[in-house]
């Protein structure tokens, strides 16, 4: 698919929220702004796979048993990555 880059002002206030958006969920800000545009003009909003919702199911059932056991972002986001 084509790109273009282009140049957005936003007020304050949207680009703080777009800065602890991207820092909360490890993603761009260019995602997170592609995200957006496709949720105002109705295109289908990124859907995690069966086995992304697998693993976060997993993760959440670890938590709920035992938070000593959990897993950071970081680590599920590398193992993700890793099996692309």
């Amino acid at each position: 698919m084509a790109v273009k880059k282009v140049a957005v002002t936003l007020p304050e206030e949207l680009y703080d929220m777009v800065e602890r958006a991207r820092k909360i969920e490890h993603r761009s800000r260019s995602e997170l702004i592609q995200e957006a545009l496709r949720t105002h003009f109705g295109e289908p909003v990124y859907t995690p796979t069966d086995e992304e919702r697998r693993m976060i199911d997993e993760a959440l059932d670890d938590l709920r048993r035992d938070s000593g056991t959990s897993r950071s972002w970081d680590d599920v986001h590398e193992e993700l990555r890793s099996r692309r």
